[in-house]
């Protein structure tokens, strides 16, 4: 039985097809675009995961703080259980080392299950996609054989 929704590709022309074609084409596109910056932010988090880690053990410690991807001063670390956290455009929460390891730890669980759903979602796209060049080559191949058959007939009653 077919899905609400769903469009039976075999009764479209080849000019709808390509159309079909065109639009799964960009939406596979975009939310292959969609994944990799979840997969980025996937990876940004578990470095920051690896950082909280590190400054466990650096209380008193000499470090360089960025101002700036390309600008550093040197500073020392007071109270390694004490951080500030980007929550998102340009807001910081103050938290402890703890309560930062959690925040970033739910929302690495939250990516992480977006990007799959992406990916499922990718994954049925391209799949229907090979589908629809499938019937797209199917119909040339019927238009061919009509043709072929067609100047064959011709030639005959010549």
């Amino acid at each position: 039985m077919a899905q609400p929704g769903a469009v039976d590709i075999g009764q479209l022309s080849l000019e709808q097809l390509n159309s079909l074609k065109q639009e799964h084409e960009s939406t596979i596109q975009d939310l292959s675009s969609k994944h990799e910056a979840m997969r980025a932010s996937e990876l940004r988090l578990k470095e920051s995961r690896k950082a909280l880690e590190a400054l466990k053990d650096a209380e008193g410690q000499r470090m360089l703080v960025p101002l700036t991807q390309s600008l550093y001063v040197p500073g020392e670390v007071k109270d390694s259980d004490q951080v500030l956290v980007d929550i998102g455009t340009g807001y910081y929460l103050e938290k402890s080392a703890q309560g930062a390891t959690d925040l970033i730890d739910r929302r690495l669980d939250v990516v992480t299950k977006l990007e799959a759903n992406v990916q499922t979602v990718v994954d049925q796209k391209q799949q229907n996609l090979e589908t629809i060049i499938m019937m797209m080559q199917f119909k040339m191949q019927q238009i061919q054989a009509r043709k072929e058959a067609l100047d064959k007939q011709q030639t005959d009653t010549a």
